[in-house]
């Protein structure tokens, strides 16, 4: 697999460094067709010369990218590579993420200096923002969406919904940590810290146990029915800490009332900066007339961030009342998704939203089904 990596990197890369699930031990592998597979995503810094170098790498890497799941399975992933080209100076510059700790923590150097590592900036959770912590928060919520489009498939695809649910649950423990300015090594250690932290239902807690049973290979399968429930309580835990983090107090009467607000979140220069600017995150998700029609409303990328989690709280709504949809609230969520200009807010709408946050965020990497 690391083949493709030093392929797009190129014959003058300076190290590969592999990151993630993978490097810390805590990547799931399942059966499938008589065969183990990776559900995790096969994380790699590679380090090259320059900005030319950058540059030629990641078009190689996008020129590789039509089938490139398809190999990758039959290699034994059934999850995205995922390859960041960086500079010295990049490395160096590494900002302050969840991503960057796991990598400063875990990285492993394949290839190259071992030294390499050690020019990761040492950030601690402290350091990591708020606006990190939730823009983390806001792409598992895609995670959920990209569930939620796999109703009723089976085989690898079931396997792939159940994975994003199952880790996205215990990428909820480790939000709460970050938000409190810690970030235990491990995810048992995180949901742990989670669990002391809590002062509420633990039935109303995410499939933690299900989680780390899955993440350690002792649960195994699709889960079947006992997914479907899986799906409901990360979803309603998702949609709670999301309240939480933007200072919703989850008024009934008013249930989107902070979407508008999280969508503007970002200064109006900045909004209408991102709106032209096709190099930021989530604008390939509109047009450009369409960017700037709504660049007052947020960023591409808030907005569509905000339009998910529109979604989720008439998912999570949907749940409570035994999966049966309030019309009235059907209604509005569809309106709220209007008023964003990302999706029509129809019968399609979570493939929608998954679709646009793949082009716009995920460069065009995922699938529903997770790859």
């Amino acid at each position: 697999m690391l083949d493709f990596a030093r392929a797009w990197a190129g014959g003058d890369r300076l190290a590969l460094i592999v990151s993630g699930s993978h490097a810390s031990g805590e990547a799931v592998w399942a059966e499938h067709e008589g065969r183990r597979v990776s559900l995790s995503d096969l994380d790699v810094v590679a380090v090259v010369p320059d900005a030319a170098a950058k540059r030629a790498a990641r078009e190689r890497a996008r020129a590789a990218s039509d089938g490139l799941a398809t190999r990758l399975l039959a290699l034994g992933l059934a999850a995205p590579l995922e390859v960041g080209f960086h500079t010295p100076a990049d490395l160096e510059r590494m900002p302050a993420r969840p991503a960057t700790l796991e990598l400063r923590r875990h990285g492993a150097v394949i290839e190259g200096d071992p030294s390499w590592l050690a020019r990761v900036p040492t950030w601690s959770a402290r350091d990591v923002s708020a606006e990190e912590t939730l823009l983390l928060l806001e792409n598992r919520g895609f995670e959920l969406i990209g569930a939620e489009c796999l109703r009723d498939r089976a085989g690898l695809a079931a396997l792939q919904r159940r994975h994003a649910v199952l880790k996205t649950a215990l990428d909820l423990a480790g939000i709460e940590a970050l938000a409190a300015g810690e970030y235990p090594d491990g995810a048992a250690a995180r949901v742990a810290r989670a669990r002391a932290h809590r002062d509420r239902d633990p039935a109303h807690e995410p499939p933690w146990d299900e989680a780390l049973a899955w993440r350690a290979g002792v649960l195994t399968g699709d889960g079947g029915a006992a997914a479907e429930g899986e799906l409901a309580r990360t979803i309603a835990a998702w949609v709670g800490l999301w309240r939480r983090r933007v200072g919703d107090p989850g008024d009934p009467a008013r249930p989107f009332a902070a979407i508008a607000r999280v969508a503007a979140r970002a200064r109006a220069r900045r909004r209408v900066r991102e709106a032209v600017d096709a190099g930021r995150a989530g604008h390939a998700a509109t047009g450009l007339l369409r960017r700037v029609a709504f660049a007052a409303r947020g960023t591409p990328q808030h907005r569509l961030n905000a339009s998910a989690a529109a979604y989720l709280i008439a998912r999570a709504a949907g749940i409570a009342r035994g999966g049966a949809p309030d019309p009235a609230l059907a209604r509005d969520c569809a309106r709220v998704l209007r008023s964003l200009g990302i999706v029509s807010g129809g019968d399609a709408t979570a493939r929608e939203l998954f679709a646009a946050w793949n082009r716009g965020v995920a460069g065009g990497r995922r699938t529903e089904a997770g790859r």
